[in-house]
């Protein structure tokens, strides 16, 4: 992968749905380059999926994630959880781990009648396979570019993120499934999206403006694969002591500003944050632990590293919400 490569990523990874002459524009290169690579990009694996950010706390819907650390299992045991979890419709996410956890997946439920139940179901199956399951709720969260791509330094933070919401949005049917098409493929046209809900392509760009206007549709970015762009994808679970609101948001502004940092999402766990880096060598981790943890060890009491070996469902509006 060379530069020119890199530099489509990034612009792509700002925004998934940019057009093929608004990347050439951003990245100086021409139209036609620009549509071959994109597509080389995208066959050879590099580019997993385009992906649309959803807000769906603001549809009445909260996010749990569950994290598993597994016991007497061989690679098909682990393979069968993985796929029960992979067919359930309200699971969002699920990442195949290595360190303290080995698999964790996340739920989008509107109650805990319904994460009671397919927790319920996954240990009726599995139990015996499970050694421990630790419960977070993601109070909000923050996504951040790739500036390291092209060796950015992070002057201004750009990210898209969401909170919750106390007074949830009702969709219609339609806009449901616009939400849903896009989570499938950032890139779908709004001619596409008009096509396959029998409506006009101005209808569905009015749609799509007042549904960025609600805050419902975040951003685009890409999901792209660890080994091939020669990255690897870690999660550090941060846990506090002493916590002033001055002290969390210097440490928040801190972890911010490195241009490895994908995502900072608040939990309500043992742990008070996750951070979401990728780093080229160990050393690269290394350094960005030693250093959080030197300037904050006031209120840095611990923290974890997870290594996330791939993700094999990501998406910000399950099949479940539709129903």
């Amino acid at each position: 992968m060379d530069i020119k490569d890199k530099k489509i990523l990034y612009v792509l990874d700002k925004n998934s749905r940019a057009s093929f002459s608004q990347i050439a524009k951003a990245t100086r290169i021409s139209q036609e380059t620009v549509r071959y690579r994109v597509n080389a990009l995208k066959q050879s694996g590099v580019i997993q999926k385009f992906l649309t950010i959803l807000n769906t706390t603001k549809l009445g819907n909260s996010y749990y994630q569950i994290m598993l650390k597994l016991q007497n299992v061989n690679e098909q045991r682990r393979k069968q959880i993985l796929n029960f979890l992979e067919k359930n419709e309200n699971v969002a996410w699920i990442g195949n781990l290595e360190g303290n956890y080995d698999i964790a997946f996340i739920l989008y439920v509107n109650n805990q009648v319904m994460l009671q139940r397919i927790i319920k179901d996954l240990y009726e199956q599995f139990s015996k396979f499970i050694m421990k399951k630790s419960i977070s709720i993601n109070l909000s969260g923050e996504f951040f570019p790739r500036d390291y791509l092209v060796n950015k330094e992070r002057v201004q933070i750009k990210k898209t993120g969401y909170v919750p919401f106390e007074k949830p949005i009702v969709l219609d049917k339609i806009d449901k499934y616009i939400c849903k098409l896009l989570s499938e493929n950032a890139r779908i046209s709004s001619i596409e999206i008009a096509n396959k809900l029998n409506i006009s392509s101005d209808s569905v760009l009015q749609r799509l403006k007042k549904l960025k206007k609600e805050n419902i549709i975040l951003g685009h970015n890409l999901i792209l694969n660890q080994e091939k762009i020669g990255q690897s994808h870690y999660k550090i679970l941060i846990y506090l002591t002493n916590i002033s609101k001055e002290k969390e948001e210097k440490l928040i502004s801190f972890v911010r500003m490195n241009n490895r940092v994908i995502a900072i999402v608040k939990t309500l766990a043992d742990w008070d944050y996750e951070i979401d880096l990728e780093v080229e060598n160990v050393n690269q981790l290394k350094k960005f632990t030693m250093d959080l943890t030197n300037q904050f060890s006031i209120i840095i009491r611990d923290y974890d590293l997870i290594r996330i070996i791939d993700m094999l469902k990501y998406t910000f509006y399950p099949n479940k919400i539709l129903k």
